[in-house]
């Protein structure tokens, strides 16, 4: 089903920024949501992917997904040529004890463990 994304902006998952806060200004440019899965896109061919989406708000001040499974966000790296080089991720999985693993094929390879502590599990400022 299709699905909007009204506001623009910089992502923060699970309390963890993607760049630093406020630096990028991501445009949805198409969304859908089955079920509890949220995919979209973003006019800089970035996208991201929610598994076990909960409690979604999204209108033109706001856009959050309270608690999630698992997020996949995708971009090509910023001055770079666009295609499969230039293609990176990072990825949060909640584990069973609350905590999140982010994994990423940048830097050293090695997960990182983050509490959250409330944090929404996505969200746009």
């Amino acid at each position: 089903m299709a699905f909007e994304i009204l506001k623009k902006g910089s992502f923060c998952f699970w309390g963890d920024w993607f760049g630093r806060p406020l630096d990028n200004s991501h445009i949805c440019v198409n969304a859908s949501l089955e079920g509890d899965l949220l995919m979209a896109d973003f006019a800089d061919g970035e996208s991201l992917t929610v598994y076990g989406a909960k409690d979604i708000l999204s209108d033109e001040g706001k856009f959050f997904v309270t608690d999630a499974e698992m997020i996949v966000w995708e971009w090509n790296l910023y001055d770079e040529p666009e295609g499969e080089d230039s293609r990176r991720f990072i990825e949060y999985k909640k584990l069973p004890d609350g905590r999140i693993r982010k994994t990423s094929d940048l830097g050293s390879g090695i997960p990182q463990f983050i509490e959250p502590g409330g944090a929404k599990a996505v969200e746009m400022y």
